[in-house]
């Protein structure tokens, strides 16, 4: 009966790990032209972005969004990781404007993501995915 329980968890992180990948990548020469707030380091030394900090998965729509109901995505520089109920997936990030990427520690697959915001909630729609959106606020 347990196993039941846990099925859709693992069904959905592993259609989540497997149903994006890309591959992201910045212009060159962008560097020089970042502002004195983009340049900020963070402790791991990576670039600190406007999505640094911790956020929170309130509301998602598409396949078995509610199971992520409760996720936590932080954001510490370069540094990606995201979990729920004990479990923490980390991994490195790139993010741009409107995207950002998760490559877990040890994987070479890298996920995709499209972001904006809407107010004070973040709003992430994984690429790829056939309509997974996380509507997400700051912790």
């Amino acid at each position: 009966m347990k196993i039941l329980k846990t099925l859709p968890a693992v069904v959905l992180l592993t259609t989540t790990l497997i149903s994006c990948g890309g591959n992201d990548s910045k212009e060159p020469g962008k560097e020089a032209e970042k502002t004195a707030e983009e340049k900020a380091v963070t402790a791991d030394s990576g670039p600190a972005t406007k999505l640094e900090g911790a956020w929170e998965i309130k509301r998602a729509e598409g396949s078995m969004g509610d199971l992520n109901v409760g996720t936590v995505y932080e954001f510490k520089g370069s540094k990606l990781s995201f979990g729920k109920d004990g479990y923490t997936n980390p991994g490195s990030t790139i993010v741009t404007d409107s995207t950002f990427s998760f490559q877990a520690n040890g994987n070479e697959l890298k996920f995709m993501y499209n972001y904006k915001f809407n107010g004070d909630t973040l709003v992430v729609e994984m690429q790829n995915s056939g309509g997974q959106i996380f509507h997400m606020v700051k912790k």
